[in-house]
């Protein structure tokens, strides 16, 4: 390959004479070259057998380009022999390649759709394990349990062992989301019964160690620690046993816990450091890492060299944004550490940087799982707000008092209590204003709905309803045939009552075809009926859906805003958010936090 390459490159910089006389071979051949380099790339890649280069696969998870050019030649030399079973097989290096993210999850979709009416082994159900796998990782929770109950029902009509286990295993751990501790115990010990008398621990040695992890962390969670001591310190030794360490760092981390909550703080700091070493790559479970050495050494009493494991939290936070949660409950940690330690300077830094993230979590974070934030309880509440920010008046002062005397300090100081005021009456008075305009917005939709169930009542003519009816006068000064007026409302009317409206990039023209007439008769129409443009009357109409939707579909409340967005017909969720404060002066966030804290309201 090397030597091609050198061939091309010596060949592109022949003399400049020789290259002028003879350019257009030059470039002819510089192309031939170059194709027949690049299809030498991909026979190197494909040429080995289909298990070789599975190999070359898992041999290359340190470099993700080189693992994907590998997945992607194995799928294609798969097509290219029409072989099922290897293209199946292409599809779940890519889910490997992709795992976690929703990529994955199309690769999973094609090995479902490709494998359904095949009598490949183990298939279709592994298809659906997988999917259920990556949904279970994107917190997609009820996706994922009804992709885990399609895959037990084939796997139990095939009497497949290893995909029963696998499968229990996941709904194991998404009880253990929905806080069902108990059960997912259960299911955990029962699944690590069934292995030992099926002679699984050689057979599928990968499930037997993620089951003693699953099971180690199912007996941290209801402290059933000494429990959770045994089966750590067995899965240790065969994770160890295992060519690859199999889930060795994660079982270190587990002895780790276990051990803190044990109160044996020192082997606790052991377990958990020698886990981070492994962990450098996996922020999050290393923040978390961090933070119970935190807790050990400051049980222990070394406060100060507890400190500096919050401050790698913040240091990874500065350069990983993801472990923002981690972030959160270091910050919360030093505030406390560094108000002990009475050093106001970097206790307000702490305090600013928790307000901070804190505001990042209210506004991107609000559609998280039930575990998330039941953990981590953000965010945070308006009294723990003001809380932090008379803390912060008071630290700004007492550094004021101590060492900054000159005036214009002062008056600096002064500015910024000022502004913090003028925030605060800001956000209480915003407050209150969102909130009446909450309640009458859904006042004004509960007539509405009111309205439109006499409506439905009623019977004649569909003009005489309120929403189409339409004075003599103004037929007369649209200046078009009275016959011609109401049957273009009719069809107006049955438009919004079918909802075509949200369907993207709507235009007045295509509108105008649909209901057989011009674009001309249309406007008129809808500027003098409804009172507004065409672009403002479908704004309106997507609104008013999204309202409806929102108050009334629970599963649409807990779609994303852009999702929200897209599905009434918007082309994104900026221009959603426009047009509903536009309409209704709050945002669609703001309305859909309200909604769901009347829900938790009347649940009490």
């Amino acid at each position: 390959m090397k030597n091609y390459i050198r061939s091309l490159s010596s060949f592109l910089s022949l003399p400049t004479t020789l290259h002028d006389r003879k350019t257009p071979i030059s470039i002819v051949i510089g192309i031939i070259l170059t194709v027949f380099c690049t299809n030498s790339v991909f026979a190197q890649l494909s040429s080995g057998t289909f298990e070789d280069m599975k190999q070359d696969f898992y041999n290359t998870t340190e470099n993700p380009e080189k693992a994907f050019e590998i997945a992607t030649s194995y799928l294609a030399k798969a097509k290219e022999a029409n072989d099922v079973a290897q293209i199946v097989a292409g599809y779940e290096l890519l889910v490997s390649h992709y795992s976690h993210t929703k990529k994955a999850i199309s690769y999973t979709d094609s090995i479902i759709l490709l494998t359904k009416n095949t009598k490949l082994e183990h298939y279709p159900a592994e298809g659906y394990l997988l999917k259920g796998i990556q949904l279970y990782y994107n917190s997609r929770y009820n996706d994922a349990l009804t992709n885990f109950a399609t895959a037990n029902d084939i796997a139990l009509t095939n009497k497949n062992l290893k995909q029963q286990i696998s499968i229990k295993h996941y709904i194991g751990l998404l009880k253990n989301v929905s806080e069902e501790r108990e059960e997912a115990l259960k299911i955990f010990q029962e699944n690590i019964d069934f292995i030992h008398k099926n002679n699984f621990e050689e057979k599928d040695s990968e499930q037997y160690l993620k089951s003693l992890f699953a099971l180690a962390n199912s007996y941290n969670k209801i402290r059933i620690l000494d429990s959770a001591e045994v089966v750590n310190q067995r899965g240790i030794k065969a994770s160890l046993k295992h060519p690859n360490q199999y889930l060795y760092p994660w079982f270190l981390t587990s002895y780790g816990i276990t051990s803190y909550y044990k109160e044996n703080y020192t082997v606790a700091i052991d377990s958990l450091s020698k886990a981070s070493n492994f962990l450098k790559k996996n922020e999050k479970s290393l923040c978390s890492n961090y933070l119970y050495i935190y807790r050990c050494l400051e049980k222990l009493g070394k406060n100060e060299e507890a400190i500096d494991y919050l401050y790698k939290v913040d240091s990874i936070y500065q350069q990983k944004p993801k472990v923002i949660f981690q972030a959160r409950e270091a910050y919360e940690f030093l505030n406390k550490e560094l108000k002990a330690a009475k050093n106001p300077e970097k206790q307000l830094a702490a305090i600013e940087k928790l307000l901070v993230v804190d505001e990042i979590i209210t506004e991107e974070y609000q559609n998280l799982g039930k575990e998330i934030v039941q953990k981590y309880e953000t965010p945070l509440m308006i009294s723990e707000k003001e809380d932090l920010l008379n803390e912060k008046e008071e630290l700004i002062n007492q550094l004021k008092d101590e060492n900054f005397w000159s005036q214009k300090m002062v008056a600096v100081l002064v500015i910024i209590s000022v502004i913090l005021l003028v925030m605060i009456f800001y956000f209480f008075r915003r407050n209150k204003i969102q909130k009446k305009r909450f309640n009458a917005l859904i006042a004004e939709y509960e007539q509405k709905k009111v309205q439109k169930e006499k409506e439905k009542t009623e019977k004649g003519n569909v003009l005489t309803t309120e929403k189409n009816t339409v004075t003599t006068k103004q037929k007369e000064d649209i200046g078009l045939p009275k016959e011609v007026v109401d049957a273009i409302l009719v069809k107006l009317e049955k438009f919004e009552d079918t909802h075509r409206f949200t369907k993207k990039n709507y235009t007045q023209t295509k509108l105008a075809k649909e209901l057989d007439t011009n674009s001309t008769y249309l406007s008129k129409i809808i500027n003098m009926t409804k009172g507004m443009n065409f672009a403002k009357y479908m704004n309106e109409l997507r609104i008013d859906y999204a309202i409806e939707q929102m108050k009334e579909n629970k599963v649409f409340r807990s779609y994303t805003i852009k999702a929200i967005a897209i599905e009434v017909g918007f082309n994104n969720a900026q221009s959603f958010s426009i047009a509903f404060h536009k309409k209704t002066g709050i945002n669609p966030s703001y309305f859909l936090k309200q909604l769901e804290n009347q829900k938790i309201e009347s649940t009490i």
